[in-house]
């Protein structure tokens, strides 16, 4: 059935390119800050990994939507059947590109041609492991999130997320309360589903209005009615907010559009305690054997350490990989 279908996105892009670091170091001039920094953009040459693991672990996907700024791995098989190549000229407005802003290249998301009312998005540090279905992700034209309310904290010296979080829900407080929230999704708020982690929002109940919303960095289901909806509501605030070249404070993100789901009531509760975020360091033995063992179906490698043994650890992590996935995906030449 058509409302079955299920694809996949997943944004890359390739840092050693000499043409796109002209064209970054161009258009960055004082813009470039921590969150914008060359870490986001290094690349750890796992990207073949993702794809043998999709196609080992998620065999059923319909289409995967390769988004890139025109940039092909050379061992890509662009022939693959289920390969979509996106270039961002193809679906994000010429006169916001080129762009280097990934919560711009993300947002317009739903404008890309063909893509299925159901999909779930992947940045390309985050890894499937084990095997997952379409009811990981889905049940009827619901996804499956987790709704739990947080405190938006500060750090140091990089505040560029939390900014973007209260962005969110400053927006969508122009259509829902606290209140209207806890009303929409009684039972799945206040739920024993989420383990320990839902004590955050028994304690948060006093506070009237949002406070913050608890984010897992994970494969993230969507419904692509539910981004033109809010697309139509506010396409003034985000056709400003794609003007910025670079994340910045002043952005929203693809958030958005998942707290609308879970704020309309438009989800089923789970917990995401086969999801990991996990920071690379330079000892990371313990976690590769947790990812050995199958504690997890998906991870997301977070790289944010400046002091990295950069080159020790991606031999690590590959190592990992290919023991893990040693053939050749169908997605290779």
């Amino acid at each position: 059935m058509e409302n079955d279908k299920v694809d996949f996105v997943i944004t890359w892009v390739d840092n050693n390119d000499q043409k796109w670091q002209k064209e970054k170091e161009k258009y960055s001039n004082s813009k470039i800050n921590d969150s914008n920094s060359i870490i986001r953009y290094r690349d750890w040459g796992l990207l073949k990994y993702w794809f043998r693991a999709i196609e080992k672990n998620a065999p059923w996907v319909n289409k995967i939507y390769f988004i890139t700024c025109g940039q092909t791995p050379e061992w890509l098989n662009i022939n693959n059947e289920k390969l979509i190549l996106v270039n961002h000229s193809d679906y994000i407005p010429k006169e916001y590109l080129p762009t280097f802003n990934s919560n711009v290249i993300e947002l317009f998301m739903n404008k890309i041609e063909g893509l299925s009312e159901k999909f779930v998005y992947f940045n390309d540090d985050v890894f499937v492991v084990d095997k997952i279905e379409k009811s990981d992700f889905f049940e009827g034209n619901k996804v499956k999130d987790q709704l739990i309310f947080n405190a938006v904290s500060v750090q140091k010296e990089n505040t560029i997320i939390e900014h973007t979080i209260l962005n969110d829900l400053e927006l969508l407080s122009k259509y829902y309360t606290k209140h209207q929230v806890e009303t929409n999704n009684k039972g799945k708020i206040y739920t024993l589903k989420y383990g320990k982690k839902g004590i955050k929002s028994i304690l948060l109940k006093p506070w009237k209005y949002f406070t913050g919303i608890e984010n897992m960095h994970t494969a993230m289901p969507y419904i692509k009615s539910t981004w033109n909806l809010v697309w139509e509501k506010e396409s003034e605030e985000f056709l400003n907010m794609a003007k910025n070249k670079f994340r910045t404070k002043y952005d929203f993100n693809h958030w958005i559009f998942k707290y609308w789901q879970m704020f309309s009531g438009n989800f089923i509760p789970i917990n995401n305690s086969k999801s990991m975020y996990y920071n690379l360091k330079n000892d990371n033995s313990n976690f590769v054997n947790q990812v050995k063992s199958k504690k997890y179906k998906i991870i997301c490698l977070n790289d944010s350490d400046e002091n990295l043994e950069f080159e020790k650890v991606k031999k690590e992590i590959t190592f990992m990989f290919e023991n893990m996935y040693p053939n050749k995906s169908k997605f290779e030449r």
